[in-house]
């Protein structure tokens, strides 16, 4: 029998992450020292403030056992979007491959008192910022080029539908979960937006993020980063390589292949579901009230129906509280053997 192939890093440790919060920069209740403890003392070890329209380095605030990511979160509003009325936008994510790289898209909207003095040290490149998947591939594009992580932001809180998020390329991730959203009380899950874009043929990459402007959200959703090291390259380079879960409840100690074999390991689950981009479907369920904490299923049939290497697989893993845990979508390429 073949060795395992592990599909999650094998490393010492993993590091929680928020990558989507805000201060009073804009418009958060706490300042980013305050965003920064509050997060330390709930077991983070990576926070990416994402203020929005302004970026700033926060490098000043890591520390040997505490990581802080550059990052902004950009607006694109429709023209007759207002402020708490309905009306469609795209918001994304801009997290920085290099801390002191402050460059972002349009000039300097953020109209946030909190800002004006960071305004100074960004480049805004001036581009078409109307509400448009034009101009956004256009924003999509230049960012991945100036060296920027671009996550899709609460796509259901934004009022997309399948045309409005269909068009988008060049994402690396988008949230699967935003928490201050769904208190919010949008149905802010985005499972089915997550899958139209992988079988549009795009490789972007799961993430639970709290989107936190109030306290209260803290702490709901968060990625789990299987890093060698806790320093700014090494991060970044494990999310560039899809080397983390997200979670909002359960912990995913385990993933490989075997041959045809794929097996996962985890905290307590009522049952665990394994998806593809067709038919092919998986679950595992606990039986006569007793949890379930591994997982094996056979992929013979996934692999005799997949005929591109752009075919995936993902798992989710829900707890009994209802909370869940997702993996990426790993291709075919991935998940063959030598």
């Amino acid at each position: 029998m073949s060795a395992a192939k592990q599909l999650l890093p094998q490393v010492p440790r993993y590091f929680k992450a928020n990558l989507h919060t805000h201060s009073t920069i804009s418009d958060g209740q706490l300042s980013p020292q305050e965003v920064k403890q509050l997060y330390k003392d709930l077991g983070y070890q990576i926070l990416a403030l994402t203020d929005h329209n302004i970026i700033v380095d926060h490098s000043d605030m890591t520390e040997p056992d505490f990581l802080m990511l550059t990052g902004v979160e950009v607006n694109y509003n429709h023209k007759n979007y207002r402020p708490g009325f309905d009306g469609p936008v795209y918001h994304f994510n801009l997290i920085s491959k290099k801390p002191d790289t402050l460059w972002m898209p349009g000039s300097a909207l953020h109209r946030y008192p909190g800002g004006l003095e960071y305004e100074k040290y960004m480049y805004c490149e001036q581009m078409d910022m109307s509400y448009s998947s034009h101009g956004a591939n256009a924003m999509i594009a230049k960012a991945n080029e100036m060296g920027f992580l671009v996550m899709y932001n609460h796509p259901t809180w934004s009022c997309n539908s399948y045309p409005d998020y269909a068009p988008l390329k060049g994402l690396w991730g988008m949230e699967l979960r935003n928490s201050e959203c769904c208190m919010l009380g949008n149905n802010e899950n985005n499972a089915r937006v997550f899958k139209d874009l992988l079988n549009l043929g795009n490789q972007l990459y799961p993430l639970g993020t709290d989107d936190m402007h109030k306290p209260r959200a803290a702490g709901l959703s968060w990625i789990m980063v299987g890093a060698p090291q806790l320093c700014y390259d090494s991060v970044i380079t494990a999310l560039e390589n899809g080397d983390f879960y997200m979670s909002c409840g359960p912990e995913i100690s385990g993933l490989s292949i075997t041959g045809s074999t794929l097996k996962i390991t985890c905290s307590d689950a009522h049952h665990i579901t394994l998806e593809s981009h067709g038919r092919f479907a998986r679950r595992m369920s606990a039986e006569g009230g007793r949890w379930i904490r591994e997982a094996e299923f056979d992929l013979t049939g996934f692999f005799a129906k997949a005929d591109s290497e752009d075919m995936y697989i993902h798992l989710t893993v829900t707890a009994p509280d209802g909370s869940y845990a997702a993996t990426r979508a790993y291709c075919l390429n991935e998940l063959k053997q030598e």
